[in-house]
């Protein structure tokens, strides 16, 4: 079982609160994304026409780091999720994410694909920032806190264009980052 990340103090949006923005007991300082985020999962590449090719680069970039799930199965549950509903959004950005009992911490790959990807959904343009994430039905509060955190993120249009702004995958990090 994994423990969660140490949180940020000092923020204004650190703690839940309640009336008179007191701290609520027993509610968690806020997500961040930053200890689930390797500097080696951050990636800057070339798009492709469809989610297939996308598909096969997450599971390659996660196969050291997560060697209890075969590349194959990773890719099956990322498909899988996807025809439930779409995990792209009309802003460009797609949220690809898998849950198995085989995966034995939470992951995230960010990806800055150029040219962007095609999540077939009418009416999404062509997602070119990707976060997928990757982790245990043991623990599904942190895997939706995760994916809240990141689409708070890239919320807006300003957040979008420092990530697409990154020309290498160490940009991309570090604004991410400082997003967090």
């Amino acid at each position: 079982d994994e423990s969660p990340p140490p949180a940020r103090e000092g923020r204004p949006d650190s703690v839940r609160v309640g009336h008179a923005n007191r701290p609520l007991p027993g509610y968690p300082l806020a997500m961040v994304v930053e200890p689930y985020l390797h500097p080696d999962l951050t990636l800057v590449t070339e798009g492709s026409s469809t989610r297939g090719p996308l598909s096969d680069r997450l599971t390659e970039a996660v196969d050291d780091l997560i060697p209890s799930i075969d590349g194959k199965e990773l890719r099956r549950l990322l498909e899988a999720r996807e025809t439930q509903g779409p995990t792209s959004t009309p802003e460009g950005v797609a949220f690809p994410h898998a849950m198995s009992k085989e995966i034995d911490r939470t992951l995230i790959v960010a990806i800055r694909v150029l040219g962007g990807v095609d999540f077939g959904v009418p009416g999404h343009p062509r997602a070119d920032l990707i976060f997928a994430l990757f982790g245990s039905p043991s623990n599904p509060w942190n895997h939706v806190r995760l994916l809240a955190r990141l689409a708070r993120l890239m919320h807006t249009e300003e957040a979008r264009q420092r990530m697409r702004a990154a020309k290498t995958a160490e940009a991309l990090h570090q604004h991410l980052l400082e997003e967090d």
